[in-house]
């Protein structure tokens, strides 16, 4: 069952990833370090593996997968997403400053999440082999054309070779496209709405490329947070607010998954950072929900019509992602018809009562929904053109000192792995619910150094968005953008 408010399904494989990526190399999460390629057999079946004692037992190998000390380490790490492991066997496989960095719990949590989407799965191929190291795309065998993510695994050189990176990004097969009608041929038989802008970026302003109806809005799903990242950034601009300063978490702010600052206990701290962060790399609506209170409400509905939005009424009042649940999983069918006709002061007021309703006291099963929900009247709404001009803003805003992390912060996520490296920098924040997906990059092309953006939207009313058609599709036109 789809979730409301989660980047698509790819891009919420690299959330999860997020934190083991980060202990890859240097501890760069954004420049995860790869092995060499160096072909070897594929098609092999995924077989789970005993657990360790003092060090890593030799599983039998799933045919293609290298016997050496990465390979051994990878056979287990398939069978951990099949079968999840304890924390004790996380702490005897992976290496000491890996689980002082990401503890062992949040290591098994991490593998139960990517198997429960994966799982039952088969190794797709092996890319790359040393001993040390092996790169291998994992395919679901749930589905004809399920996802598929590439594994970056590095052990330690000294026996008993305990894993010191790991890192799971995705990955999809399509076919390269000839040219920009290739693209958007591609992209109209995703879904029967379709918005879709590549522009250059210079001079503060967008040049289009290619476009299919660029001044139309769409549902944006969680993409919306680019506002707030605004908001924020325009108020530390102004003095108002450092990125230092902390935030304490309310219960009254928690809200549903995506994201784990719900789990977080009310009075502790972070920073305004630590939240936006959060709120960007594996958008985190709790995280969200602390930041658009932090800087107010007003605040990033003037930053959507400063950042040059055509029609920024269609985002006021600007909700919160907890006003959304409250809504769409609390409200009867007249109770959200009525907010749709309500004026602006009116839906302030309903939206003060929907704010005092219980989110806990929905069922688990019942935080995500298999098809669209009013996705054209209680959402979040930007066209193509409107979202270019604020990616803009966002690079002023990182081209200057005070805000400076805000490039950091954008970049921490990609989306999608830049496979062929035809960029210097990517900035990324996509979005999605039953019925919604949006994918948004600003991005630097190393071949000239020029600055570019591509945004892609996909609504429909009447189903759910095939996420690995729409994926591939975007991979695509990303592709061709980067030559």
């Amino acid at each position: 069952m789809a979730s409301l408010l989660r980047p698509p399904r790819f891009a919420r494989l690299v959330g999860l990833s997020v934190a083991l990526a980060s202990l890859n190399a240097c501890g760069d999460a954004a420049k995860p370090a790869a092995a060499p390629v160096a072909p070897a057999p594929s098609g092999a079946a995924v077989t789970a593996s005993p657990a360790p004692d003092a060090g890593p037992a030799a599983p039998s190998l799933p045919p293609g997968v290298p016997d050496s000390p990465a390979g051994h380490q990878l056979a287990w790490v398939m069978g951990a997403l099949g079968q999840p492991p304890t924390e004790a066997d996380v702490s005897a496989r992976f290496a000491d400053g890996f689980t002082a960095q990401v503890p062992p719990a949040q290591i098994v949590a991490i593998l139960s999440k990517l198997g429960a989407q994966l799982m039952p799965a088969v190794i797709d191929r092996v890319e790359a082999q040393t001993p040390e190291k092996v790169v291998a795309v994992v395919r679901s065998a749930r589905v004809p054309g399920g996802p598929k993510l590439r594994v970056s695994l590095a052990v330690e050189e000294a026996e008993p070779h305990k894993i010191k990176g790991l890192l799971f990004r995705p990955t999809v097969d399509a076919k390269p496209a000839a040219s920009w009608d290739e693209v958007q041929t591609g992209l109209r038989a995703v879904a029967p709405s379709v918005s879709f802008l590549a522009a250059d970026v210079a001079g503060g302003k967008c040049a289009p490329i290619s476009a299919i109806e660029p001044k139309k809005a769409l549902a944006l799903g969680s993409a919306f947070k680019l506002y707030i990242l605004e908001a924020l950034a325009a108020q530390i601009a102004a003095g108002k607010h450092s990125w230092d300063d902390p935030i304490a978490i309310e219960d009254k702010n928690k809200s549903l998954p995506s994201g784990d600052m719900r789990n977080e206990p009310a009075g502790k701290t972070f920073t305004v950072r630590q939240f936006a962060e959060k709120m960007i790399s594996v958008s985190d609506n709790t995280a969200t929900d602390h930041l658009l209170a932090f800087v107010g409400r007003a605040a990033v509905e003037d930053a959507v019509k400063s950042s040059g939005h055509a029609s920024p009424a269609r985002n006021v009042p600007f909700l919160s992602t907890r006003d959304v649940f409250a809504l769409k999983l609390l409200g009867t069918a007249d109770e959200l018809h009525g907010y749709v006709a309500a004026d602006v002061p009116h839906r302030r007021k309903l939206l003060e009562s929907f704010e005092q309703r219980d989110l806990s006291s929905v069922p688990l099963e019942e935080h995500g929904w298999s098809r669209p929900r009013m996705i054209d009247s209680i959402e979040w709404f930007a066209s193509p053109e409107d979202l270019c001009k604020l990616m803009v803003a966002l690079k002023a805003r990182a081209d200057a000192p005070a805000t400076a992390p805000v490039g950091a912060i954008l970049s921490i996520n990609p989306g999608l792995p830049d496979e062929a490296g035809a960029y210097k920098y990517v900035a990324f924040k996509g979005g999605s619910e039953p019925g919604v997906m949006n994918l948004t990059w600003l991005l630097q092309r190393k071949s000239d150094e020029k600055w570019v953006f591509l945004t892609i939207g996909f609504n429909d009313t009447g189903a759910a968005i095939d996420e690995t058609k729409a994926i591939a599709a975007a991979s695509v036109a990303r592709e061709f953008l980067g030559k």
